[in-house]
């Protein structure tokens, strides 16, 4: 197995909805109206699934499982992304515990033994995008002799979608906690990256027959991690609109700091530690407007009944102006 290097700590999301778990990988190329698939949405977390993650279904979890993702070579995350190399990622789903007395069963459960036994089913989704949201590069699981750019193996542990945009687990395994997979940077001039990854920390269903998955109970963990352009000049801050200062609090603050490296194997390992400190107010970009537009975001969710009170203040208090205007009326308030 091939050293890594480089250790990105990924945040804790966690949003309530309800739907079916997906075993396997390839339900996330199915129809979702006939054949319980997901219709290509990997749900990433990515700006195109509008920040959807594995959390839309699986929900009820203790939120502190967590993601840790490690790259190979080593400057991917040091000196960033280079045009037309491949990298060889690993996926570590950390703190994992929805079954954890199933995990070191692997494949010893479930349907596979007598008596039924819960089974450990675990899971991720990962995109690389650019700063328009595009994915770019190509993705691909590991090769049979555990390196990229070889012959794919027979029984590999991550599977690219057809449209080749996300990489998700395959799903045939179980009580697994990290995934292999290769990404090909593209052509030089994209700038940025980001890679986005969701995962599943699964409970393994009610632990029967009749329901070996489910969505009830599983921890969720997702989040972003920054891949800057190696060799490109860092993209230019925006400024005005609001502050920016650490002393306001509107910084967004990135922060590697470099933990630990010893010996793994043939080379050394580097632990950096990625936190996103974010707070005030921030530019929106235009695919953010969406949200912005629903209802819930006005100050005023119900303009007519604005209206009607500032009729009653000019009726009553001789008070006018702030918030629209009550039009006629006979002023008996």
């Amino acid at each position: 197995m091939s050293a890594f290097t480089r250790v990105a700590i990924i945040a804790l999301l966690a949003l309530p909805a309800t739907a079916h778990a997906f075993p396997t990988g390839e339900q996330f190329d199915l129809d979702p109206m006939i054949e319980d698939g997901a219709g290509g949405v990997a749900f990433t977390g990515a700006p195109r699934w509008t920040g959807h993650t594995c959390a839309v279904c699986h929900t009820g979890g203790s939120h502190t499982v967590g993601l840790r993702l490690e790259a190979e070579p080593t400057s991917l995350f040091s000196d960033g992304w280079k045009a037309n190399t491949t990298y060889h990622l690993r996926v570590v789903l950390r703190d994992a515990k929805a079954a954890g007395a199933a995990t070191a069963l692997g494949d010893d459960c479930g349907f596979a033994v007598d008596p039924y036994v819960r089974c450990d089913v675990n899971g991720y989704a990962l995109e690389v995008d650019d700063n328009l949201g595009r994915p770019l590069g190509k993705l691909a699981a590991l090769g049979a002799n555990g390196s990229c750019g070889s012959a794919a193996g027979m029984d590999p542990d991550s599977r690219v979608l057809k449209d080749g945009t996300a990489i998700t687990m395959v799903g045939t395994h179980h009580g697994q906690t990290s995934w292999d997979l290769c990404w090909t940077a593209p052509d030089a001039g994209y700038g940025p990256m980001v890679a986005y990854i969701a995962a599943v920390d699964g409970n393994g269903g009610d632990g029967t027959e009749d329901y070996p998955t489910d969505v009830n109970d599983d921890d969720v963990a997702a989040g972003a991690v920054p891949i800057v352009e190696a060799g490109a000049n860092p993209p230019v801050a925006q400024v005005g609109g609001c502050g920016a200062s650490d002393a306001d609090g509107g910084a967004l603050v990135l922060i590697l700091v470099a933990l630990a490296a010893w010996r793994m194997r043939r080379r050394g390992l580097a632990l950096v530690t990625a936190a996103l400190l974010a707070q005030g107010c921030v530019h929106v970009r235009p695919r953010q407007r969406e949200t912005l537009a629903q209802r819930k975001m006005t100050f005023a969710p119900d303009p007519g009944e604005d209206e009607l009170d500032l009729h009653m203040q000019e009726s009553r208090e001789g008070a006018s102006g702030g918030y629209g205007s009550a039009g006629g009326g006979c002023g008996c308030n």
